[in-house]
């Protein structure tokens, strides 16, 4: 008499799905667990402005979270509201280290010398540092992560040599005094010019990182020199305000605007002629790699000294080329 097997598979078919859905769970959660002591490393980001009228800002905070969340640690970002505020950045760190001191501190420094002091506070008090963007005159921080703000200056420089025939007048047009960003660009501007000889710089302006400053100096610019050839504005803020004071003033194609940065504003005066080109930064991977840096600095792996987060000249001629797209209109949160 043969045995009623139907209740066993009935039973067992059941158990057997449970067990490979068991199993599978217990696969996806080693191959996905964190690595060992990365939980709950805290990182805190002070950047040099965190209003959210700079595209630039925006991206690389962007960055930043999307760097916690794939590397799985906690992130605070913080700054004082304008690039120019120097002292409120200075406060803002000083607060954190009292109140709640982090692992790592990412670090984008309004000053290169001025945020000195809060660095080697940081340090002595067993916190590590993360320079982005924007250094300190300090080796205590173990990895920089920024474009090489010197070479994209060198390439404004040689995009305005392309542009302007000899002999005619430019003028710089600066953001704050003493970031090394603000620093490094000028340096290299400088050097690409100087060494070709043919184009007399008028000057540095600083506008303090605010769009009306860099109009106000524009147009006077143009008032007192009406013969200058062109402007070569340092970043987002600098060369939005010069390309407002040029259209507004009719100087608009025919005085050259070679600037840096991107935004959708620096975008639509590329495409009516008003700026003739910028340097991009990729802020994104700025933000990206900050948080991958400190989640190794808190692990104790090695460190480059330096990531090249990289630039490209965007002319109207490679303006709509897919791969620049992709970093003039990245998505921002």
């Amino acid at each position: 008499m043969k045995a009623n097997l139907a209740p066993v598979r009935v039973f067992f078919i059941p158990i057997l799905l449970a067990f490979m859905l068991f199993a599978g769970t217990l696969v996806i959660l080693f191959f996905t667990r964190p690595v060992p002591g990365e939980e709950g490393i805290r990182i805190t980001a002070v950047i040099k402005a965190i209003a959210n009228d700079s595209e630039f800002w925006e991206v690389v905070k962007t960055g930043l979270r999307a760097g916690a969340a794939e590397f799985g640690v906690n992130l605070d970002i913080q700054g004082p509201w304008a690039e120019s505020d120097i002292d409120g950045q200075i406060r803002i760190i000083e607060a954190i280290l009292k109140n709640a001191p982090p692992r790592v501190l990412i670090l984008a420094a309004a000053d290169y010398q001025r945020l000195v002091p809060v660095v080697e506070q940081a340090v002595a008090g067993g916190i590590k540092v993360i320079s982005l963007d924007s250094g300190v005159d300090s080796p205590l921080p173990l990895s920089f992560v920024a474009t090489n703000n010197t070479e994209g200056g060198e390439t404004v420089g040689a995009e305005m040599i392309r542009l302007l025939e000899p002999g005619r007048t430019v003028a710089i047009i600066n953001h704050v005094r003493g970031a090394t960003t603000a620093m490094e660009r000028e340096e290299g501007t400088r050097r690409v010019l100087e060494r070709d000889g043919r184009y007399p710089i008028l000057g540095t302006w600083f506008t303090d990182n605010f769009e009306e400053n860099a109009y106000r100096i524009t147009a006077n610019l143009l008032a007192e020199y009406p013969d200058i050839g062109g402007i070569l504005a340092m970043n987002e803020v600098s060369t939005i305000g010069a390309a407002r004071a040029l259209r507004d003033q009719g100087y608009g194609g025919k005085v050259w605007l070679v600037g840096f940065d991107s935004s959708l504003t620096e975008v639509r005066f590329i495409e009516q002629g008003i700026i003739a080109a910028t340097v991009i930064q990729k802020p994104f991977n700025m933000g990206y790699l900050a948080v991958r840096a400190a989640r190794d600095a808190a692990l104790n792996r090695s460190l480059p000294e330096f990531v090249d987060t990289g630039s490209v000249l965007i002319t109207p001629e490679n303006l709509y080329e897919p791969e620049n797209q992709k970093l003039l209109f990245p998505f921002v949160e």
